[in-house]
């Protein structure tokens, strides 16, 4: 029985091309699957963003609230300035009601004292002023 010889290798200008074929081909995998963690990643950022937006706004509101309440129970003269966390927030006031909106965060306050809104537009800042027994908010 003659030795065992290995086969002969193949043509190597046929092993080079299929090589490169298969290297592409993981490379387009490599690729599809790094675009899909990325889509994913800035969805995860974009609702956390959301969500911190909105709890800073409602910290906003009950810094708001407390300090309208305590100027309100202060009587004539007192006044607070509040400063709003993330995005800037209008008030609207109807008679003793007062309607906090800034992002998608939107809540209304009853006041003891009737309140008068002399800022337009959103702000990152009011002062609240009480002058004979009446609100201001600028």
């Amino acid at each position: 029985m003659p030795p065992f010889r290995f086969p002969a290798p193949p043509n190597t200008a046929h092993c080079t091309g299929q090589l490169s074929l298969e290297a592409l081909l993981l490379f387009l995998v490599f690729l599809s699957l790094l675009g899909i963690a990325f889509l994913s990643a800035s969805r995860i950022g974009s609702a956390a963003q959301e969500k911190i937006s909105f709890e800073l706004a409602k910290s906003s509101f009950g810094d708001f609230s407390s300090k309208l309440f305590s100027a309100c129970s202060m009587g004539n003269g007192n006044a607070r300035t509040v400063e709003i966390q993330g995005a800037p927030a209008t008030l609207t006031a109807q008679g003793k009601t007062i309607t906090f909106s800034s992002g998608n965060f939107s809540a209304k306050i009853g006041s003891e004292c009737e309140a008068v809104i002399l800022h337009e537009g959103s702000s990152d800042g009011f002062i609240i002023e009480n002058k004979q027994g009446k609100i201001e908010i600028s």
